[in-house]
């Protein structure tokens, strides 16, 4: 019981801040809504001055843009031809691979062959080679 009375005088406690805090964001709010009833025409120029800058900083934006998303377009047609170049390279790759492993394979069998050939010429009679 001691608990629950101790943990409503915190949550009392911050309930006044709370308050305290809103009070302070009351007075501000009405203070700018004073300010702002009794200046609608400055506000109203400084707002239409901000809108102004933000439409000039949009269209330099938008200027700096274009080649930029020129260049991104240009880079991406880049990336897919290199991507195409490397897979024709690739099949390439592959394609003198095979051929080479064949004219290894052929240049093993003409050694072999070679070979038999020579032992074959040192078991001729020598009547016969002469």
């Amino acid at each position: 019981m001691i608990e629950g009375v101790k943990k409503l005088r915190q949550d009392i406690t911050a309930a006044k801040e709370r308050q305290a805090v809103a009070t302070t964001d009351i007075k501000r709010i009405e203070k700018d809504m004073k300010e702002f009833s009794s200046n609608k025409g400055g506000k109203l120029a400084e707002l239409e001055t901000s809108l102004e800058k933000l439409k000039k900083t949009l269209a330099k934006n938008e200027a700096t843009m274009k080649p930029l998303q020129q260049a991104l377009r240009e880079h991406k047609l880049e990336v897919e031809q290199c991507g195409s170049d490397m897979s024709a390279a690739h099949e390439l790759l592959q394609e003198t691979e095979l051929s080479l492993k064949t004219q290894r394979e052929e240049v093993a069998d003409l050694e072999v062959q070679q070979k038999q050939a020579k032992v074959g010429a040192l078991r001729v009679p020598k009547e016969i080679m002469h």
